[in-house]
């Protein structure tokens, strides 16, 4: 009702204006019938160009009964003496009405130029904010906020076909997700009027004759061709993070592929020299009869030796396992630093023997909150790769300390030390240089198991190092609760 009134009001307004340029051309410049009309018909031009049909009539109108008041005798009354009069009024009617017609079609299609044009730039730029995402769910998110915000909508959501997961733009939304469900099977365009909301409109989205599901918005309407190709758009873009999960899965196939086929040969190789050493001194104890007692027991020391190698080798592939496969659960507890670092030095055992090992403990370092066989695990491979690459009774460098609130401990050897690209890499699962892989015996899981391990704790690793000086590597961590702590040294400090 209130629109209705509106637009009478509208119409009024626009009579009134012609009233007024009548009025002034015959009272202020006292024009003639000819000037007049002239003057009235580009009035009317200019209500059929910028207003309403039903303006722009009844500025015709207005005009023509002005014309014929003002201006045609008898003048000053809506009566016509002459035939020319006639002629006159009934001309300037007609071109009145059909330049009005005229400029409302162009009018009506300048406007539609502009509505299309601004939709293009619209759906360009939903185009470019998909292909500059990174797909997956970002990418469908990205899609219902984007939609919403180009086209002034005041809510939307998305289904997607194959995977039956929505999207909304809002929490609690209103559109119904069993209409997405039906416009994704129908393939047909829902509208719907909600007194409570704004009207509701549901288009599929298709590509092709392949349907990705559909698309609701309450808001503004849509041409329909804006709508199809609104459709097509979500529909490419949602085409687009199908195709990168698809790919991501196949790469990391992929490289799963390669990483166990490194695993293999890596074990494969490292497994031949202790399974060759105690085959050979199996044999020469089975089949050597003048055998002395000490030649016994250096054989028999070999073969403990090399057993005793295959299970520190299986131990670093099954903790690998563990770790890559998320198998794992912290047992945490309160620890303090000390032991864990005289732990992974006794596990280490006669390998150190040519190592003296330096010991640089502050004097308040804070105890830990770790799974102690983990983090044992951790330091013990650091130590070890201390021990490999350092010359023979080279000093290793053990030192714990807090720094900014956190606890680092570090592993310093006299080796010879990284280059850059193997510090970018020495983490990485069996990465070895190229240097190492004769004259020092290892699978390059070591330092790969200490990293995750520290991770998983909340902490990190890093390696300082300076080609042909050595390297130092460095474990950081949280120092335990103060709580933690408290109750640690309680248990100490009771009677046994």
């Amino acid at each position: 009702m209130l629109s209705v009134l509106r637009r009478r009001c509208s119409d009024l307004l626009t009579a009134a204006g012609v009233l007024a340029l009548a009025l002034a051309c015959s009272y202020l410049i006292h024009a003639n019938a000819t000037l007049a009309a002239i003057v009235l018909l580009f009035a009317v031009l200019l209500a059929g160009a910028y207003t309403r049909r039903t303006q722009a009539i009844a500025a015709s109108i207005t005009a023509t009964i002005c014309l014929d008041y003002f201006f045609i005798p008898p003048i000053g009354r809506i009566t016509i003496g002459a035939p020319e009069g006639w002629i006159i009024l009934c001309v300037f009617l007609a071109v009145s009405l059909v330049a009005t017609d005229l400029s409302s079609r162009l009018r009506r299609q300048r406007n539609e130029l502009g509505a299309r044009q601004m939709e293009s730039e619209k759906l360009h730029a939903l185009s470019r904010a998909i292909l500059l995402s990174t797909g997956g769910e970002d990418l469908r998110r990205l899609l219902v906020n984007k939609c919403m915000e180009l086209f002034g909508l005041t809510e939307t959501a998305l289904f997607e076909s194959a995977t039956g997961e929505f999207y909304r733009s809002q929490i609690h939304g209103s559109i119904p997700v069993d209409q997405l469900r039906a416009t994704a099977l129908d393939r047909a365009v829902q509208r719907d009027s909600d007194p409570a909301h704004d009207d509701l409109t549901i288009i599929p989205v298709t590509l092709g004759n392949k349907t990705f599901g559909s698309f609701g918005f309450r808001g503004p309407a849509l041409r329909d061709v804006a709508m199809q190709s609104l459709g097509t758009t979500i529909a490419i873009g949602l085409a687009q993070a199908q195709a990168q999960e698809a790919g991501y899965r196949a790469e990391a196939v992929r490289k799963s592929e390669e990483l166990k086929s490194v695993m293999i040969d890596a074990l494969a190789h490292e497994l031949k020299t202790p399974l060759t050493a105690i085959d050979m001194a199996a044999d020469m104890l089975g089949h050597t009869r003048n055998i002395s007692v000490g030649q016994r027991d250096d054989l028999l020391e070999v073969i403990q030796e090399e057993s005793r190698r295959l299970r520190r080798l299986m131990d670093e592939a099954i903790h690998l396992a563990r770790i890559d496969g998320k198998r794992f659960r912290l047992e945490r507890e309160t620890v303090r630093v000390d032991e864990l670092i005289d732990a992974a030095v006794h596990s280490i055992g006669d390998r150190l023997s040519g190592h003296p090992i330096k010991l640089d403990l502050g004097s308040h370092v804070p105890a830990l909150f770790v799974d102690r066989e983990l983090m044992v695990q951790a330091l013990k491979q650091l130590i070890d790769n201390a021990a490999k690459y350092s010359p023979a009774r080279s000093s290793i460098t053990i030192t714990a300390a807090e720094t900014s609130g956190l606890v680092a401990v570090s592993v310093r050897d006299q080796g010879q030390g990284l280059t850059e690209l193997e510090q970018r890499r020495v983490f990485d699962k069996f990465y070895r240089a190229r240097r190492d892989h004769s004259a020092i015996q290892g699978t390059g899981m070591g330092l790969s198991i200490a990293k995750e391990i520290a991770e998983a704790h909340g902490g990190s690793i890093s390696v300082e190092s300076q080609f042909g000086q050595g390297a130092r590597f460095t474990i950081t961590l949280p120092p335990a609760p103060v709580r933690a702590r408290v109750e640690s040294l309680t248990s100490l400090n009771k009677p046994a």
